[in-house]
């Protein structure tokens, strides 16, 4: 198979080099295609085994009465219709448009760290080694640390209370108007040291010249910052907004689920927590089958609007 695949490779490299050359066989072509084809087979059978298959058994059963084990009445669209006229379903939307108003928060936090740490600060690998603990733990961990520190009798409502400023302590994870901020804040602690990792290994990229002239020009830090880091890895930065927009979607369910557990009511549920509930704990699994349809459908959404900006941002720069 490596011979094949360097057979392919100087036939193509001969073409290249000399158009006027006679062209591989026919058969010789589909071999080489056959050979290609089959170094990718293993990705491919696992992604059609454990993405899309899966994927369209949700969508068949979304048009399902569907009870695991039993019978399942074809019922077309009437999931769809029941889940889009549920109040609570209007709730959980709103708490995801919410938990976006942290974008600027995530985006920005690790990137304003990850320029410190390049303006040759001492040590920097420590301090970003430091700041990607956090990332390396997982949600479990995390959540159960700031479920006991943002308790009524945690250690930052004692504080506050033992310096006199007991009018700041508060039921964060209880009071519906404070739980979703303070679940942006939990979420920008934890996702920052990835954001700082993935902003810093992108100015490694960036010329250093760049930010030598500029400060030789009499650039000030924040001018270094708006002017030169931030069109320089501007695709970098799309990237991160785009994957802090599909994380909101989809890998929020651990910590709603050790901080808050959807509640108070509805105020802190997700998507993602919601088709947990509505399966598992309501059993109604049809209609969580047609939920996670519809947050593909976002995702998808989310991921395409992401592509073409990414696109844009590289076309800008060329």
């Amino acid at each position: 198979m490596t011979s094949s695949l360097s057979q392919c490779d100087s036939h193509e490299a001969s073409g290249l080099a000399n158009p006027s050359s006679p062209s591989p066989p026919l058969l010789g072509r589909a071999w080489c295609h056959l050979t290609d084809t089959l170094w990718v087979a293993p990705a491919l059978f696992l992604v059609v085994a454990i993405m899309v298959i899966p994927s369209a058994v949700a969508i068949g059963h979304s048009f399902t009465d569907w009870t695991p084990g039993y019978e399942s009445p074809w019922v077309g669209l009437q999931n769809y219709r029941d889940l889009l006229s549920q109040p609570v379903y209007h709730e959980v939307l709103r708490n995801q448009a919410f938990l976006l108003i942290g974008l600027p928060l995530w985006v920005l936090f690790p990137l304003v760290v990850a320029a410190l740490l390049y303006e040759r600060v001492p040590a920097a690998a420590v301090f970003r080694t430091i700041f990607f603990f956090p990332a390396i733990l997982s949600p479990a961990i995390i959540g159960i640390l700031f479920r006991t520190l943002l308790a009524d009798d945690g250690a930052i409502n004692e504080t506050v209370r033992s310096i006199g400023l007991g009018f700041l302590a508060q039921d964060w994870l209880v009071q519906a108007n404070l739980v979703k901020p303070t679940l942006i804040i939990v979420l920008a602690w934890a996702g920052m040291g990835t954001g700082v990792v993935i902003f810093a290994a992108a100015l490694s990229a960036v010329p250093t010249e760049l930010f030598d002239a500029a400060e030789i020009d009499g650039a000030s830090w924040l001018q270094r910052f708006r002017y030169v880091l931030i069109p320089s890895i501007a695709h970098v930065i799309v990237f991160w907004a785009v994957f802090q927009v599909v994380a909101v979607f989809l890998f929020i369910f651990g910590w709603v689920w050790v901080l808050t557990r959807g509640g108070p009511g509805y105020a802190s549920t997700t998507m993602d927590f919601d088709v947990y509930q509505n399966s598992l704990n309501f059993g109604f699994f049809g209609l969580a089958a047609a939920e996670s349809v519809l947050l593909f459908g976002i995702v998808l959404a989310i991921v395409s609007v992401g592509w073409l900006a990414t696109r844009a941002v590289r076309r800008s720069r060329t």
